[in-house]
């Protein structure tokens, strides 16, 4: 059912290249081009991708026997003669389970179509777990999806915090205690799914860059029970040397700072800005308006140097809709601006996600459609 692996590079692909120098891209290609155009003959495929029309067929059969694509019906009325068979992604044929392993709230789970369209949701009965108890709060919770899943799983898509490399390894989540903690193979063994692990704001910048306000050079800032960044830069996912780019709310940014991170050090961005406290500042009685300046400055301090230094014109912030709301953003806004030249540039843009909810879910399958399907 499921193609090799493959690395994630970048999130779009090229045009053809010889089928002996590379049958999985060219596979690819098709699939992407039926993602990007919709149903098609295998003549306009042909045309599309600039292949020759034997090996669009050759592919096509190899797609249809992996189920990976279908025949929908009949070309409607374009020349005289038989008309020609349409071939599609099976959208109707192959689901994508995503967790959401980054909230406040428990564990999150759903089942998708190809397109990232949630079809059902669920959420995990406990909160809380670390360990080996959060391991199997995951499991449960997949077997809760598996269950209600009546069409083959293309596969699985996990965003996760902390920081996870290539191979689905979670170094660090301090959230979990989980430290170099195999989660993909742990996952894959359990299901027999071909499964992808990612951080969750890696993530949620797919979502957006996918299917929302995205960009071919972007940030997104995510707050929840950590400060998350991700980073796309010439339409290339930014990951870092050792998978911890993006690790902002780690990053300490005054030495009077003192209070203790999860992390084990002191002053972390995430002790003044995550979630949990802003809300715990909020039911001290600090007044929202005052809170989103502070935030701001914060925040700001951090992501200003990034800006400058890559040259971003397009940043997404997400959260929580009653904390990450317009005068939040607003605040950032104009935090930004007095300390980076590229955020007064006319062209620079600040934006709040129009799908704060969903982003690590339909991040998550875009995760697995690029390495399952090579559909960026």
């Amino acid at each position: 059912m499921t193609s090799p692996r493959k690395d994630w590079n970048v999130l779009s692909h090229g045009s053809a290249i010889l089928p002996s120098h590379g049958r999985e891209h060219n596979l690819s290609l098709v699939l992407q081009t039926l993602a990007d155009q919709g149903a098609l003959s295998r003549a306009d495929l042909a045309r599309a991708t600039g292949l020759t029309r034997v090996t669009v067929s050759e592919l096509v059969a190899e797609l249809l026997h992996r189920s990976h694509v279908i025949e929908t019906g009949m070309q409607e009325g374009k020349r005289p003669g038989k008309p020609s068979t349409l071939v599609d992604l099976n959208r109707p044929g192959l689901r994508i389970i995503g967790i959401d392993l980054s909230g406040i709230i428990p564990f999150r789970a759903a089942i998708m179509d190809l397109d990232g369209v949630i079809l059902q949701s669920f959420s995990s009965q406990g909160r809380g777990a670390t360990g080996q108890d959060a391991a199997d709060q995951l499991l449960e919770l997949l077997d809760t999806a598996l269950a209600q899943c009546q069409v083959p799983v293309l596969g699985i898509g996990i965003g996760s915090p902390g920081v996870v490399t290539d191979k689905g390894i979670v170094l660090s989540a301090e959230k979990f205690g989980w430290r170099d903690y195999d989660l993909r193979s742990a996952v894959e063994q359990a299901t027999g799914i071909s499964t992808h692990v990612l951080n969750d704001a890696d993530c949620a910048i797919l979502a957006e860059h996918t299917f929302g306000q995205g960009s071919d050079h972007m940030i997104l800032l995510r707050l929840g029970r950590g400060v998350g960044c991700g980073v796309i830069t010439h339409n290339t996912l930014v990951r870092g040397a050792g998978f911890a780019a993006g690790e902002l709310g780690h990053v300490r940014l005054h030495a009077e700072d003192t209070a203790e991170c999860s992390c084990g050090n002191i002053g972390c961005l995430e002790t003044c800005i995550s979630l949990p406290a802003i809300w715990k500042a909020l039911s001290e009685g600090q007044p929202k308006d005052q809170l989103d300046q502070q935030v701001a400055h914060y925040l700001a301090s951090a992501v200003a140097p990034l800006l400058s230094v890559l040259d971003i014109r397009n940043v997404i912030f997400t959260g929580p809709r009653d904390v990450v709301d317009q005068a939040l953003a607003q605040a950032l806004h104009e935090a930004l601006a007095l300390r980076s030249h590229t955020a007064r540039t006319s062209d620079f843009r600040l934006a709040l996600s129009e799908d704060p909810e969903h982003l690590v879910l339909r991040g998550s399958a875009v995760n697995v459609l690029f390495h399952e399907l090579g559909i960026a």
